[in-house]
């Protein structure tokens, strides 16, 4: 797919979107740039108008990238990662750049990004409070999507260790698997994620003071984010347990009874050795009724064995 560039900016009050070339040369106040499906061609043509930094450039053409912040003299450069969950195989995760100047603000992706469509349709709202706003706003949408994933996963975990408590299988262990690798991958994404706002947060030449503490709110709820995924991977951990323990309670349970038939032959195996080695002089070979007499006297063992097996619940 073709790189696609849209430009957004706020002209006499009215939200204007057109391509790169339709930008006006004297445009002022707050620019959005949005760079779908980039190539070197279209990052080289935003370049020449907002000046970007080689390096940054580069980043944008390799994903995926892990979440970071540079900040240059000119602008800041940061990466965001945005996870989603996949019906039945676990997790994945999309790529968001961004370079935030003064008055200009550069999104550049690959994928469809939710937490984007959501701002641009109040993007004159945003663009008329200034670049960092916008760029709050995207952040905050992008981190609000991350609880319902969180939710699923914990929705998930309940329901495994419910199921493992009653009869686990194999099969939930390797659902089990599935959500404790997705809750390894976001761990990777929102620990970094939590620095990134950080240091955003700390940017005066970018960053107007009424915005410091919005984006400090962001933050707040990376950690919220952070502390729930800290608390289900425990919950993972538990949940591992459970089944380890349903196993090894299975095989204990499944060793006894075995161990008890054995016990339970081991006289009857003995009557039938004694019984089998037909000396002449056994008195019971002569007998009319001895071979009924053996198996009575066999039953009546393993009878009397599995009864005291049970009184003893050992069965």
């Amino acid at each position: 797919m073709a790189a696609q560039i849209t430009a957004r900016w706020v002209a006499e009050g009215v939200l204007r979107s057109d391509g790169l070339d339709g930008l006006p040369a004297d445009c002022s106040g707050p620019i959005w740039i949005d760079v779908s499906e980039p190539d070197g061609a279209a990052l080289e043509a935003v370049s020449a108008r907002f000046p970007l930094p080689p390096l940054a450039m580069e980043d944008c053409l390799h994903f995926p990238q892990r979440p970071k912040m540079d900040a240059y003299h000119d602008v800041t450069f940061m990466i965001w990662i945005l996870p989603q969950v996949l019906s039945g195989d676990g997790m994945t995760t999309h790529e968001l750049d961004v370079f935030l100047g003064e008055e200009h603000l550069i999104t550049v992706h690959r994928a469809d990004v939710p937490a984007l469509d959501r701002v641009i349709s109040h993007a004159e709202a945003y663009l008329e409070r200034g670049v960092e706003w916008t760029l709050h706003a995207i952040l905050d949408a992008a981190v609000d999507e991350i609880f319902p994933i969180v939710e699923i996963l914990s929705d998930e975990l309940e329901q495994l260790e419910d199921l493992m408590l009653g009869d686990a299988r194999p099969e939930q262990l390797q659902r089990l698997y599935v959500a404790k690798r997705a809750l390894v991958a976001l761990h990777k994404v929102v620990g970094p994620e939590r620095d990134v706002v950080r240091g955003l947060a700390r940017l005066e030449a970018f960053v107007e003071p009424d915005a410091y503490m919005y984006f400090q709110d962001v933050g707040d709820h990376l950690a919220r984010v952070a502390d729930q995924i800290d608390t289900y991977r425990e919950v993972a951990s538990g949940t591992m347990d459970i089944y380890l323990s349903a196993q090894s309670n299975r095989m204990n349970q499944i060793m006894k009874q075995l161990t008890v038939v054995a016990t339970i032959f081991m006289p009857l195996t003995l009557i039938s050795g004694i019984y089998g080695m037909n000396f002449r002089y056994m008195p019971e070979l002569g007998w009319r009724l001895g071979y009924f007499g053996a198996l009575l006297l066999m039953a009546l063992v393993a009878v009397g064995m599995f009864a005291y097996f049970r009184r003893k619940e050992w069965w």
